[in-house]
């Protein structure tokens, strides 16, 4: 993805579009603009495949959505994302077909949105969010996990049970997507802090 967006952004710049002081910005926006829409598209494929498009866009819509506030793991190439979205896709519109919206789909959905309102925003490698952005990107996140949930449980309450499956499932893609950056920085918190610790001693060394 990197070589794609450093191939638009040089056409642009060699067209005097914009300017080369502009470079990382354009990069950022081209880089959130594939993230945001690409998962749209396969979601549409995989539904023709099924012969439902409604189906993949309603799944994939909670799931973008949050996606772009709450965070979680991006693959490190072009090529595993795209193979690794269309993947889970498959495997949610699987899901989607034959799972029940019963209490236990119910009590899943609301640990998901437990787990977003907790650990949200995690951090992208591509792009770290500095104080401010995470009290922003947190506070819109609890905003979404309440609006969606809230959307989800009136959709089962009027019957349409199949929207309600599909929301519960684009809630709790987005949850699972956190899981592997959450298991990282626990693992590399004890590193993190041993690190810091090291640091301090050295300063009050120097000091002395």
């Amino acid at each position: 993805m990197e070589k794609c967006t450093d191939t638009v952004v040089d056409w642009m710049i060699r067209c005097n579009a914009i300017n080369e002081a502009d470079r990382e910005l354009y990069k950022y926006a081209l880089h959130s603009f594939f993230l945001l829409f690409s998962p749209l598209l396969l979601a549409c494929g995989i539904g023709f495949c099924f012969g439902s498009i409604k189906q993949g866009i309603i799944i994939i819509i909670p799931f973008t959505v949050l996606r772009k506030f709450s965070g979680g793991y991006h693959a490190k190439n072009l090529y595993t994302c795209i193979l690794g979205s269309s993947f889970l896709l498959f495997l949610c519109t699987m899901l989607s077909i034959h799972v029940q919206y019963d209490w236990k789909l119910a009590i899943a959905t609301v640990i998901a949105s437990v787990s977003l309102i907790i650990f949200s925003p995690v951090d992208s490698e591509n792009r770290r969010l500095d104080t401010d952005e995470k009290q922003i990107y947190k506070k819109i996140t609890i905003f979404l996990v309440c609006f969606l949930t809230l959307a989800d449980m009136v959709l089962f309450l009027f019957g349409r049970k199949s929207y309600a499956i599909y929301f519960s499932i684009g809630i709790q893609l987005a949850a699972w997507l956190q899981i592997p950056c959450i298991v990282k920085e626990t693992v590399n918190r004890p590193k993190k802090e041993y690190k810091c610790r090291l640091v301090q001693k050295g300063l009050k060394l120097k000091k002395k």
